[in-house]
């Protein structure tokens, strides 16, 4: 060890002071923070109070054996024992001469200068034991139906705007979550944060009380969470196996009828019994994160498509029309028209000119009867009338055509009016959907940060009172919390 200059020296008056001191340093650092798991055989089990000081052992290489006294404190004392009984342990005294895993955290006592283990978590060594016992509360939660048999696809469910999510804040799962979230501000669903321990005896009782905090907020505030998450990061067999708890696998089973529940426990392989009752199974809580967005990117596609396929259908409309209108149709009717007319008009004059040369009524009109002159007039009206009939013909041939196009462009027109109008109601109808989705967060996420702040919401009936003009004397009204509600009268 390096020697110590003498301006290093830390020069203490009493010895108070420098326990006090060692501990504000201890604190300084994780040491006390950190989370740590060992492995030992249990010597002595000894009960004080509901609480436990078990004495465990472990020899080292060289025949140099350590010991170490670790604490259970007695509100977490029983709930281990009910967890072990799966495992054969009925006594305390079942924990003697075996080997087990245990984890906690330290704690430094200043008065008697002196470290002690305090233990959240034992379980028995090897996987074995642990997958025992997942598969049995399995078995039972299939005999009730409750596992999910299912495989569901987020597309399956309305745009995510509001999320509830299980965790600890402070775990690196709740980071890798949040970080992984990849949805544009303007999209990014709402997240509200209920804590839970996710590690320990008591991971399933505050797991389970959390989502009954999440139905509570559901009823005062009137809304609803699009999804539930329960997140944890990776882990070993003995840290996960708390999560293997029959009741809570009941209340998350019991949670999708109401809103879907989403996990993301552990690593890609890690498996507990909630994953078994979800109603989608993640394998990270990174993947969560991902397939949520990828369901907001593929509806914001979607709507997307949409408005470009109708933008789409509405120009081709357009430039149809503006086709018709520009083609020459028209001119070729018109041509027609004038054609028919000039070549009936010619035929007339050539009839006339060959009646004229090849009959001349004054040099031959003695040579011939009246008879034969009133026959040739007679012919000459009904080749007159024949023309007459082919240019009504081709009158009315091209005001039944212009007819039927005037038509055509005419419905065509009209369509182009209905799809203009149907785009300008389905914009303000998106319009209208963007400012509904606005203010129901806007509504959500003011009374969470009433909550948040330590404040309170005051409901009656189910609904939020918002002025003391909405109560009278002798009501009774409810007091809600972040963590909890009472029950008041107004005086």
């Amino acid at each position: 060890m390096e020697n110590l200059r003498q301006s290093d020296l830390l020069d203490f008056p009493t010895l108070r002071e420098f326990v006090e001191y060692i501990h504000a340093r201890l604190k300084e650092t994780d040491i006390l923070n950190q989370r740590y798991k060992f492995s030992a055989d249990v010597v002595k089990v000894k009960p004080y109070n509901g609480s436990l000081y078990i004495t465990v052992s472990q020899e080292s290489p060289g025949n140099k054996k350590t010991e170490l006294t670790v604490y259970v404190w007695q509100g977490v004392a029983s709930s281990i024992l009910k967890y072990l009984s799966a495992f054969g342990v009925k006594s305390i005294y079942d924990l003697e001469h075996k080997k087990w895993e245990f984890q906690g955290k330290l704690s430094f006592y200043p008065d008697r200068f002196q470290f002690s283990f305090w233990a959240d978590s034992i379980a028995p060594q090897g996987e074995s034991d642990i997958l025992k016992r997942r598969q049995k509360i399995k078995e039972d939660l299939l005999k009730q139906g409750l596992l999910m048999q299912e495989v569901h696809n987020l597309s399956e469910l309305e745009p995510i705007k509001l999320i509830a999510v299980v965790t600890s804040r402070t775990a690196q799962g709740y980071f890798d979550f949040l970080s992984n979230l990849l949805v544009p501000d303007a999209y990014k669903p709402v997240i509200h944060l209920y804590e839970s321990s996710m590690q320990g005896v008591s991971t399933a009782q505050e797991v389970t009380a959390a989502l009954n905090r999440i139905v509570e907020f559901c009823s005062v505030s009137n809304k609803k969470y699009d999804v539930v998450v329960i997140i944890r990061g990776g882990g070993g067999p003995s840290d996960l196996m708390y999560f293997d708890d029959y009741e809570l696998a009941v209340k998350v089973a019991r949670m999708n009828d109401f809103i879907p529940v989403l996990t993301g426990i552990g690593h890609e392989k890690d498996e507990t019994v909630i994953d078994y009752v979800a109603w989608r199974r993640f394998p990270t809580p990174t993947a969560v994160a991902k397939e949520i967005s990828l369901q907001i990117k593929n509806y914001l596609d979607e709507v997307d498509n949409g408005y470009r396929e109708l933008q789409q259908n509405i120009l081709n409309v357009i430039r149809i029309t503006e086709n018709e209108l520009q083609s020459n149709t028209y001119n070729t009717l018109r041509d027609t028209l004038r054609s028919n007319i000039l070549r009936n008009a010619k035929n007339i004059s050539d009839s006339a000119k060959n009646f004229t040369r090849l009959i001349n009524l004054e040099a031959f009109e003695k040579k011939f009867s009246f008879d034969f002159t009133r026959s040739v007039s007679r012919n000459l009206n009904l080749k007159m009338s024949e023309m007459n009939q082919n240019i009504e013909n081709s009158v009315s041939f091209f005001d039944s055509n212009l007819s039927l196009k005037l038509k055509d462009v005419t419905a065509k027109m009209e369509l182009y009016g209905t799809l203009s109008a149907n785009l300008d109601r389905i914009y303000l109808s998106l319009l209208d959907k963007v400012q509904s989705v606005k203010n129901e967060l806007d509504n959500v996420a003011g009374s969470m940060v009433v909550l948040s702040m330590g404040g309170v919401l005051i409901t009656k009936d189910g609904k939020l009172v918002k002025s003391k003009k909405e109560t009278t004397a002798g009501e009774t009204v409810r007091i809600n919390f972040i963590d909890g509600r009472v029950d008041a009268k107004i005086i």
